[in-house]
């Protein structure tokens, strides 16, 4: 992998205004959806993206693909701001940075045979000349995803949504990506054909020295697939770090619950366990976010300063990011306020 980004995302915010009330037309506010997110991945890097419903992982997802309105903040790739473009301008974008959709049905077009839709890409991209050549290269990535030539003519319903979904894997390698964007691509899935798709998945990147932005709320599958992951939270990134850091070593108090909370697949010591009860409540409205820091109505180690003061994602040299008032760096002066329980 290149030390330089080959997607590099700083200060993202996406905000949706909401319409206002008859009586009050200009009163409608906004859903902050994204609020200041920042984070670079790697060629041939997986980066993972998780958090709770609604916590504004796949907003990102669409935002970095040009899909949903950026609001503000930049977005590069390799270098080139990308954040503005539009039109004609945006198409050798659509080319570079793919996606694959959680919902492998409603992503197909039902009247469309597998031919035309894993070939799109070739032709609205001019990447093969001739019908020949434009079969053979369907039958090429066909084959990649573990899908049958004679498959090609079938139509979406004629399919499992394992199968579906390899068809929607193959419709993204055509266009010869830089970058995948996978939308929570087996949630949707039996948990066997999960595991299927997911070694698929990284079995094409090894091959093809693919690059990954990885969303899911399911935190066992990002462990599987992820170099890196970042934990997401009302529009924000409270922690991010390589994927063994994140699980053996969770430093915030939202990434600590949500491993707490993974079932382990041993009846015994799963009702033996202690569920870490710090998170409490429902997520706050995207509408009206709390002040301070955004988790502090639903974290049991709350401060005042927390209800106050938004922390800062704090970089130690390993490369461990954590956004909360208890591991910000304290003067000589000071000793550390680090709750041991927590670590």
């Amino acid at each position: 992998m290149s030390d330089t980004p080959l997607l590099e995302v700083r200060n993202l915010k996406v905000h949706f205004k909401l319409p206002g009330t008859l009586l009050r037309p200009k009163s409608g506010g906004s859903v902050k959806a994204v609020d200041g997110v920042s984070f670079h991945l790697n060629r041939g890097e997986t980066l993972g993206l998780v958090g709770e419903s609604g916590c504004g992982k796949s907003t990102t997802g669409m935002a970095v693909l040009r899909m949903t309105p950026v609001s503000g903040g930049e977005i590069h790739l390799e270098g080139e701001d990308i954040t503005h473009l539009n039109g004609r301008a945006l198409r050798p974008l659509r080319r570079r940075m793919q996606m694959i959709y959680q919902d492998p049905f409603g992503a197909l077009d039902p009247r469309m045979r597998v031919l035309d839709i894993i070939g799109e890409p070739l032709k609205v991209h001019k990447l093969v000349t001739g019908r020949k050549a434009y079969r053979q290269e369907v039958l090429r990535l066909m084959d990649l995803v573990g899908l049958l030539p004679d498959m090609c003519e079938r139509y979406p319903h004629e399919f499992s949504g394992g199968q579906r979904q390899r068809i929607g894997i193959a419709r993204a390698l055509a266009a010869q990506p830089d970058v995948i964007i996978c939308d929570e691509p087996v949630s949707a899935l039996d948990v066997s054909i999960q595991a299927q798709i997911i070694n698929l998945l990284k079995d094409l990147q090894e091959e093809l020295g693919l690059t990954y932005l990885f969303v899911a709320h399911d935190l066992a599958v990002v462990r599987h697939i992820c170099d890196r992951v970042m934990v997401m939270y009302l529009g924000h990134v409270v922690e991010v770090a390589d994927s063994e850091t994140l699980y053996t070593n969770p430093q915030h108090p939202y990434t600590q619950a949500l491993l707490s909370a993974i079932p382990i697949p041993d009846p015994r010591a799963e009702s033996r366990r202690e569920v870490d009860p710090s998170i409490e409540g429902e997520v706050p409205s995207p509408v009206n976010p709390p002040s301070g820091c955004p988790f502090h109505p639903r974290c049991k180690h709350a401060t005042d300063v927390c209800k106050q003061v938004a922390p800062t994602l704090q970089d130690t040299e390993d490369g461990h990011g954590v956004s909360c008032h208890l591991y910000e760096p304290q003067s000589e002066a000071e000793p550390s306020t680090r709750v041991a329980s927590m670590a």
